[in-house]
């Protein structure tokens, strides 16, 4: 018995010793991980390494082509690491707070620079640096929690376990004590609430909950009203099943919080789309207005326009704004910001833009300026095809996926349109993700 142990602890000794390498980091992938090789050659991913960095690491996955390794400890660190200022660390939304602000944005630039060379076939695009925010921190106006084991908060990377909520540097303050008083009240509610999503007016205060349940779950007005009690700045609980394919029911308040952008007021529902980065959405819109060249006399089509936020901002320099978007609820509160901002010149219509800007195509709709604002799988090709077939003056494409970015900005150079330069704007500090504008004018010859 004592040998089986001895050879077991011996051969478990080895293996972990066999897993462990110490490599140079040499770059990093599009995700904000360290990239290098291990001492066969194959590439090795590792989160939380920088380039120039020499590292430990622990193999974690081993495949034909690359391997991920777990950061052990630094040996060598690089200038421009500096101490994350979350406690957490493991809900896997920030991938770069480790990284100094102003070397995130070169890097951001840098990546963007790589999605237009590598699947744009473009060498020569002109990618301006990245508008940084000047205070990077408590951005988001918005954040979905999980409730698990009588706990709320985050889900660990890759798993549905969840991380109790205690910090986190990207969220208001009034923001993560809501979410700490519901945590402490879960222990006294039934099992049925699943999700819980935080949503605040940064420029008005006002703080919208809702809550997704499960049918048969009777706690939420008492939920509600405890809330309700407890934080004046509440003005809507709002509790739904968790498919999301019934009613929303108004447990308490009004449906929706109102936000404000520049000199417009909104209405945001709970499952509304509205960016998540306040302060910056303002420095996105302008730069959407400053490449959409308006003099008063164009009419605009804005491609997925959500809840109306860039129509509005472009409306009061264009002749006629039409938005375009799938989402019922959005062009519901579109309607009501149009109303309530006293707006006259804007049309919405419901419905999937791969269908409805091919037939306005088809009737000879001819705007002069098109806006693009997809999600992160960009156009369908036949968003595209139709842009092509009105022939704007102009298309201002407005993005959060480099990758599809460059696709489709590549098939419209292709088609009639030149490039002439791309904007990122940082709405999301200390993540790896980047939002761009691109300006794109029609050659006239085509």
């Amino acid at each position: 018995m004592e040998f089986n142990n001895v050879t077991f602890i011996s051969t478990f000794f080895i293996k972990v010793v066999l897993n462990m390498e110490v490599i140079n980091i040499t770059g990093l992938n599009h995700e904000g991980a360290g990239v290098g090789r291990l001492n066969n050659g194959k590439v090795v991913f590792v989160p939380g390494a920088l380039v120039g960095e020499q590292v430990r690491i622990e193999l974690l996955v081993d495949k034909k082509k690359y391997a991920l390794g777990r950061l052990l400890e630094i040996e060598v660190a690089s200038p421009d690491r500096v101490a994350p200022s979350c406690s957490e660390g493991s809900c896997g939304g920030c991938q770069l707070q480790h990284l100094s602000y102003n070397e995130q944005l070169k890097w951001k630039q840098q990546k963007v620079i790589d999605a237009f060379k590598r699947i744009g076939g473009f060498s020569d695009i002109e990618v301006l640096p990245v508008l940084g925010m000047t205070n990077p921190w408590r951005y988001r106006n918005k954040v979905r929690l999980h409730v698990s084991k009588g706990q709320l908060g985050f889900y660990q990377p890759g798993s549905h376990e969840v991380n109790p909520l205690a910090n986190c540097s990207l969220l208001p303050s009034l923001m993560l004590e809501v979410a700490r008083f519901i945590n402490e009240l879960l222990p006294n509610l039934s099992p049925g609430l699943k999700h819980v999503t935080l949503r605040q007016g940064l420029k008005t205060g006002e703080v919208l909950v809702f809550l997704e349940v499960e049918q048969g779950w009777t706690e939420g007005k008492r939920l509600a009203k405890e809330l309700k009690n407890h934080f004046s700045s509440l003005v809507s609980v709002v509790a739904g099943f968790e498919d999301k394919k019934k009613s929303l029911v108004t447990l308490i308040g009004r449906d929706y919080l109102i936000e404000k952008l520049g000199n417009f007021t909104f209405h945001i529902s709970p499952d509304t789309f509205f960016q998540v980065n306040t302060v910056h959405t303002e420095v996105l819109y302008n730069q959407v207005k400053e490449y959409a060249e308006l003099e008063g006399e164009e009419e605009v089509l804005d491609a997925y326009c959500g809840s109306g936020s860039i129509a509005m901002w472009l409306s009061c320099k264009a002749k006629k704004v039409t938005g375009v978007e799938v989402v019922a609820q959005a062009i519901k509160d579109a309607g009501r910001n149009v109303v309530l901002n006293d707006i006259d010149n804007i049309e919405f219509h419901t419905g999937q833009a791969e269908v409805l800007l091919p037939r306005l195509a088809e009737k000879g709709y001819k705007p002069q300026v098109i806006v693009l604002d997809p999600p992160r799988a960009g156009c369908d090709r036949r968003v595209l095809k139709a842009v092509e077939k009105m022939k704007p003056i102009r298309v201002v494409y407005v993005s959060c996926n480099p990758a599809t970015l460059a696709r489709d900005v590549s098939y419209l150079s292709e088609n009639g349109y030149v490039p002439a330069k791309v904007q990122p704007v940082d709405m999301f500090p200390y993540t790896h993700h980047v939002e761009c504008v691109v300006s794109l004018k029609r050659i006239h010859s085509l």
